[in-house]
């Protein structure tokens, strides 16, 4: 945990990842989460990290909740007066069930130990006709590999003091869910599909895109 703590809270990870090319892969897949232009009373985002989703909304909302494990975000999201933060589990959201209206989940299930259960656990905390939206990573598709492998030998040694292998170590770690298992996952568990697209380049394989985006209904 310290080690993934040290590499996502700092500000170098920030820069890695929405600066430069990556920065504006990174910005289409959060903007291609939005379609909606109707108010969403209360959304939660789960995992955001050091760079929440709020920012890339289309509608209107009351209440805007994050939860993360860190509990150093609290000083990010201190002055941020739209947005709840709270720190939980991993495994259980602090909420009664039915409560809100969307979920957000960018680059985050990817990295939960059981992403079935974690699923069943969003659905029962949003309200009927509530939607859930996910971002992911298209690992280990061949584009994705391409890009960890650019990464790796020209970027780290930027932005990070730790070698090409400890990186590949610590994304290994970290990311425990295959793209190809959490898509056949995501659709046993949700029926209603509102939409779902691959990015940037729009082909309807996983292995020439960077990132996969799906957003279904309770």
């Amino acid at each position: 945990m310290t080690n993934l703590k040290n590499f996502y809270l700092t500000k170098k990870y920030s820069s890695h990842m929405y600066e430069g090319l990556i920065g504006k892969f990174m910005n289409i897949s959060h903007q291609k989460m939005e379609n909606c232009s109707k108010k969403k009373s209360k959304i939660l985002e789960i995992g955001s990290g050091t760079m929440p989703h709020i920012k890339y909304l289309k509608h209107d909302f009351d209440k805007y909740y994050i939860i993360d494990l860190f509990h150093e975000l609290k000083n990010v999201f201190k002055k941020e007066k739209k947005i709840l933060f709270k720190v939980y589990n991993g495994k259980n959201i602090p909420f009664p069930n039915n409560y809100f209206d969307r979920i957000i989940i960018s680059h985050c299930l990817e990295h939960i130990i059981e992403p079935e259960k974690f699923l069943i656990e969003m659905k029962k905390k949003i309200k009927r006709n509530g939607n859930i939206t996910i971002a992911l990573p298209n690992d280990p598709g061949f584009l994705w590999r391409v890009g960890k492998f650019i990464s790796a030998n020209f970027l780290i040694n930027k932005y990070y003091k730790f070698s090409k292998e400890f990186y590949y170590y610590l994304t290994a770690k970290d990311h425990v869910n295959s793209i190809f298992g959490l898509i056949p996952i995501i659709k046993k568990n949700f029926k209603k599909i509102n939409f779902e697209t691959y990015e940037p380049f729009k082909i309807k394989l996983i292995d020439l895109n960077l990132f996969y985006i799906i957003d279904v209904k309770k």
